[in-house]
């Protein structure tokens, strides 16, 4: 049977194998190349073009300006957002896979975890959908408009509009770049989330041990049948063995926390960084079209995307935050006053070491917590207004 990893990320792991960017255990020399190769064409190359095209442009229109600025915000922040899963492959599937081996030995516990897997599925179902609904209104928008247009305003040295076949190929380079960044997204998003969740869910499991540890020590006295006279001194062993067990699987929860950060700070601090711009420039857009065209719906998309995006990361890093500062809750509501004073002052070692608070960041610097999602609104707003005065 497959790990709880793999049965709530199977889809997502498929999706990064496909496009190159979650490598096998023994990664070969040829994958690595393959890898870089699709990075650096459908990643890199269109953001590139252009930004060439807006620096070069002669007859620059102001609207068409604000809907490349948007593009160009978001396809840039891919660019940083997907170099470490090419760059740091291996390391990353590591911190994937931390874990996928946990055994679970309670029927409460799994109840847990069958949450978490589902939760898991769910959003990146949900979130999967909205992203190939946004990219697919994205690239069919020109042909909306009048005459041979691309996707997004790029350099070329050469007319590309002039010869049919010729226009079909560049506009199928154009939108495939672009394309294959958010149905990676589209995976990347739900699973770096939901990795955050699952160390919520060990969180779960870890405070309802130590809340219940004198009568999980009573069940295996009843399995084990332990003679009447032995009764108190096996429970105080049994405890004693359970906290040693509680106090790994803390440290391994705060271990994971630490690599995960060094895996996908830089991802997540990418993806708010550029999230900021497309709000602000989608809000400006919005602000000056047909209220009821398709323009309208395509940005609508788009803007609900990236506002789930940011929740995402914002809202689960809240959650283990808020777990590990309840960690000390979960000690106190034991029967710790009938417990001898070895395991007091093994109880109370514990507690004085969840105090420090666990943080999940975004580059080292932004809190990945709800009270950051309403910043991050409030921020965008107000740069909306200044570009409006500029405007």
């Amino acid at each position: 049977m497959s790990g709880i990893i793999n049965q709530s990320f199977r889809f997502n792991l498929r999706v990064l194998k496909a496009f190159y960017l979650y490598p096998e255990p023994e990664e070969t020399f040829l994958h690595k190349i393959r890898t870089y190769v699709l990075y650096v064409l459908f990643v890199v190359t269109v953001p590139v073009i252009s930004i060439i095209h807006l620096l070069t442009s002669d007859d620059l229109n102001v609207e068409r300006a604000n809907y490349n600025a948007a593009f160009l915000a978001q396809t840039t922040s891919f660019v940083t957002k997907f170099l470490p899963f090419v760059v740091n492959g291996q390391n990353i599937r590591k911190c994937i896979n931390y874990f996928e081996n946990f055994k679970v030995e309670r029927e409460n516990h799994q109840m847990i975890i069958n949450e978490c897997i589902r939760i898991c599925r769910r959003n990146t179902s949900a979130f999967y959908i909205c992203a190939v609904g946004a990219v697919g209104s994205w690239a069919t928008k020109p042909l909306f408009w009048k005459g041979r247009n691309f996707p997004v305003d790029v350099w070329w040295p050469f007319d590309a509009t002039t010869d049919f076949s010729t226009y079909c190929c560049v506009y199928l380079f154009v939108a495939a770049g672009p394309v294959f960044a958010s149905l990676a997204t589209g995976v990347i998003d739900p699973l770096i989330a939901g990795l955050c969740y699952h160390a919520t869910s060990q969180m779960k499991i870890l405070k309802d041990n130590l809340r219940h540890l004198s009568d999980y020590a009573d069940e295996e006295i009843s399995r084990e049948k332990v003679d009447r006279s032995l009764v108190k001194s096996s429970k105080q062993k049994i405890i004693s063995t359970m906290i040693k067990k509680c106090v790994d699987h803390h440290e391994t929860i705060l271990k994971f926390v630490k690599e995960y950060e060094v895996c996908f700070s830089w991802v997540v601090f990418s993806q708010i960084a550029g999230s900021v711009f497309v709000v602000c420039f989608c809000c400006l857009q919005m602000s000056k079209v047909d209220a009821f065209g398709y323009y309208v719906f395509q940005l609508a998309v788009y803007f609900s995307v990236i506002l789930v995006e940011i929740y995402f990361y914002c809202y689960y890093g809240s959650t283990i935050s808020e777990e590990c500062d309840s960690l000390t809750d979960a000690i106190y509501m034991a029967e710790w006053y009938n417990y001898d004073v070895k395991i007091q002052k093994a109880l109370l070692t514990l507690m004085e070491s969840s105090k420090k608070p666990v943080v999940v960041t975004a580059g080292k610097t932004v809190d990945l917590s709800l009270l950051t999602f309403t910043t991050i609104l409030r921020r965008s707003y107000s740069l909306l207004a200044v570009l409006k005065n500029y405007q």
